[in-house]
């Protein structure tokens, strides 16, 4: 045995490929001793990230290591009989029978270089994966080198199984350029999985462990020679055909049918712990391929819309607002083709108006003001150190005295840098950092014109900060991962106010989504019926940047957030498009799929009978109809600053009638097919009551006008 131990160094070895083995495997080898092969599979780590949706879809399959090309792990059960056979028959016909070391193999060896015969290796399967595993360079082994092998091939004969031991060989073994694994060369020669492989397909494969660089003609001659090793003469005109029809497959991978490339990049690039299985490289997500592709059909249609006013790209972020889950992700648009691969999610723009709730929210927290407090929209000038700031409305169109409900969801420039000369700016930025803001600059940077939107964010941070206020003030960071959307969801339900980080008052929070919900208060800025309103709660702000660079459109409703942002990644101006008409159109038609999408929410009320009945939320039809809006008590003010066409006070009802009448002090005022009524308002004492379809009034509201 030492004889043969001091002649290794003379004995040709079969591979001198280089394999990248995981440095912690590599380390384990080193020290004398081998993993199993569960541990290797575990860290086994394939060269293409696949993205999966929440429902295990591919979304996408990214290449995270370009040095070479190693597939997902190719189990025995996967591996067709004839490619065993023939990689027996070529690489270690007694490899049944040995202990790791072949030695009648390198006594064979050794007589054929004494005299001078061809070369032929003396390595084992069980001494390739050794040296693979050692990760020993390329380009003639040590006499260490080998010993160490050898030594490393006896440890795994010893701790694993044949089974196992050639498992692991061919999801190691180079085959040919930068396939390495079974898999890997199945899918980059054949365009198949190692289990649809052909019989001459596999015997092509082996054929090649010897001499990647074969020439066609000597591929084919090799491979029938291995053919009859297996008794498959039959085998050698297939062989000859697939040679000479090969042409090698354009990728292992057809990624064009694939989505989320940038949601894949972001979530790669920091979760290779959350790998579902690093021997398939796989993470689950929570984005909805369905929900997914949808948006970015909306995304381009309207980007096709508006095509002609200088808007070439888009952004969108969906949000579950319990979970945090992302649910969509589209960093830019196919239609762009110079920049998509840019993610516009992630990339720093001038926040507009959109940063405006957050402000008035710190200003009813503190005390400084309430909804119904009255601002002065009208120019003015304030004087700074070092010189003055002047700023205007949009349009530069203004209202005089107006409540800060109205100076809030309409969007008013003048009264929202009172407000914030009131709050400070120093509170205000520190404000907008606990919101998750954390690269702002300091208060002094910006001044007084933080109020319209000076501070660069981006718009993954501007979503999550909304969809806090969609969550009562608490906050916590979306996730792309199913585990903690789930733990995020049960924190919610039983521990918020210690999982959750408040960074809101609650009644502030609420009196804030009251006035964004509210079109009678965003009506003199945008009108009754723009796309901000809804056929379901919700609310929402828009904002556009200077020179109308940028613009947004951010808001949820009750189950989802939802943000969007429409611009050019050059940061050339768009031509007259602003937030109302450039993001909301996308944003309201992205929460409408939301809300089409999402399952009925099922109640279960527990009847005398101790029998559970199943009822539908938003489809129980109420024992009578109600008035919700106006309120018995309510007083309406005329804004002479208002034009008269533009005054409206819209009625709500409930019913599960098809049709409602309205009555206004006794009388008819309109029948409608819907739960609402848009109604000019006149300065007096109303009574009003609506009746449904069997002839039931509902209970009457008081209100006056002034």
């Amino acid at each position: 045995m030492r004889f043969l131990i001091l002649l290794v160094g003379l004995i040709p070895w079969a591979s001198d490929f280089a394999v990248p083995v995981p440095d912690e495997i590599r380390e384990t080898v080193d020290s004398g001793s081998v993993p199993n092969i569960y541990e290797l599979r575990r860290i086994y780590r394939p060269s293409e990230g696949i993205l999966l949706d929440r429902n295990g879809q591919t979304l996408q399959v990214l290449r995270l290591d370009k040095t070479y090309r190693r597939l997902e792990w190719t189990t025995s059960s996967e591996v067709p009989e004839i490619f065993i056979l023939a990689l027996l028959a070529q690489e270690d016909r007694r490899f049944p029978f040995h202990n790791g070391v072949d030695y009648k193999a390198l006594l064979g060896s050794l007589k054929d270089r004494i005299l001078g015969n061809s070369k032929r290796g003396a390595s084992t399967i069980s001494m390739q994966l050794a040296g693979f595993l050692l990760e020993t360079k390329p380009g003639g082994r040590s006499f260490s080198d080998k010993i160490r092998q050898m030594r490393t091939a006896w440890i795994l004969e010893e701790n694993w199984s044949k089974a196992q031991i050639a498992e692991a060989y061919w999801n190691f073994v180079p085959f040919k350029g930068e396939w390495i694994g079974l898999r890997a060369a199945s899918r980059g020669i054949f365009g198949v999985d190692p289990s649809s492989l052909a019989p001459e397909q596999s015997v092509l494969l082996v054929s090649l462990l010897p001499n990647p660089n074969l020439s066609l003609s000597k591929w084919g001659t090799k491979a029938c020679s291995l053919a009859s090793k297996v008794g498959r003469e039959d085998l050698c005109d297939s062989i000859r055909s697939a040679v000479s029809s090969y042409k090698r497959p354009v990728s292992v991978w057809n990624t064009e049918k694939y989505e989320a490339y940038h949601a894949a990049h972001r979530i790669f690039r920091k979760a290779e712990s959350s790998l579902e299985s690093q021997t398939s490289g796989k993470i689950r997500s929570t984005i909805d391929s369905l929900l997914q592709r949808k948006a970015e059909i909306a995304m381009d249609r309207i980007l096709l819309s508006i095509r002609e006013k200088n808007v070439r790209e888009a952004g969108i972020v969906a949000l579950d607002n319990r979970s945090g889950a992302v649910l969509i992700y589209l960093g830019n648009s196919k239609l762009s083709p110079e920049n998509y691969f840019v993610d516009s999610v992630q990339a720093r723009r001038q926040a507009g108006s959109t940063l405006k709730p957050f402000l008035y929210a710190l200003a009813f927290e503190t005390g400084i003001l309430e909804p119904d407090s009255i601002l002065y929209d009208r120019p003015r000038e304030w004087e700074l150190l070092g010189g003055s700031y002047k700023p205007a409305n949009y349009e530069e169109k203004y209202w005089g005295a107006v409540p800060a409900k109205m100076a809030l969801a309409s969007s008013l420039n003048i009264p929202a840098v009172q407000v914030l000369d009131w709050v400070g700016v120093p509170r205000f930025v520190s404000e907008l950092k606990e919101l998750g803001f954390q690269r702002l600059e300091g208060p002094d940077h910006y001044g007084l014109s933080l109020a319209l939107g000076t501070a660069d964010i981006n718009l993954w941070e501007l979503t999550n900060a909304y969809r806090t206020l969609a969550n009562d003030g608490y906050r916590s960071d979306p996730t792309f991962f199913p585990e903690e959307a789930l733990q995020n969801s049960l924190h919610w339900e039983s521990s918020r106010e210690s999982s959750f980080l408040s960074v809101l008052d609650p009644k502030a929070v609420e009196k804030v989504k009251g006035i964004l919900s509210s079109r009678d208060n965003r009506a003199p800025g945008f009108g009754w019926e723009s796309n901000l309103a809804t056929r379901f709660y919700s609310f929402a702000k828009t904002g556009t940047s200077q020179d109308m660079r940028d613009n947004w459109c951010v808001g949820s409703t009750a189950n989802y957030t939802v943000g969007v942002w429409v611009g050019n990644m050059s940061g050339e101006p768009m031509h007259d498009v602003s937030g109302i008409t450039g993001a909301a159109p996308l944003w309201k038609e992205i929460v409408e799929i939301l809300e089409d999408h999402k399952p009925s929410e099922k109640v279960f009320v527990k009847e005398d009978s101790d029998i559970k009945s199943t009822l539908e939320i938003g489809n129980f039809p109420f024992s009578e109809s109600r008035i919700l809006y106006p309120e018995t008590g309510n007083l309406f003010a005329l804004d002479p600053e208002i034009p008269f066409e533009n005054e409206r006070i819209r009625f709500r009802a409930r019913s599960s009638s098809k049709e409602l009448e309205w009555i206004l002090n006794g009388k008819l005022l309109a029948k409608t097919k819907n739960s609402y009524l848009d109604w000019k308002p006149k300065r007096g004492n109303y009574l009003l009551s609506v009746r449904d379809e069997s002839g039931r009034l509902s209970e009457t509201v008081a209100f006056q006008v002034r």
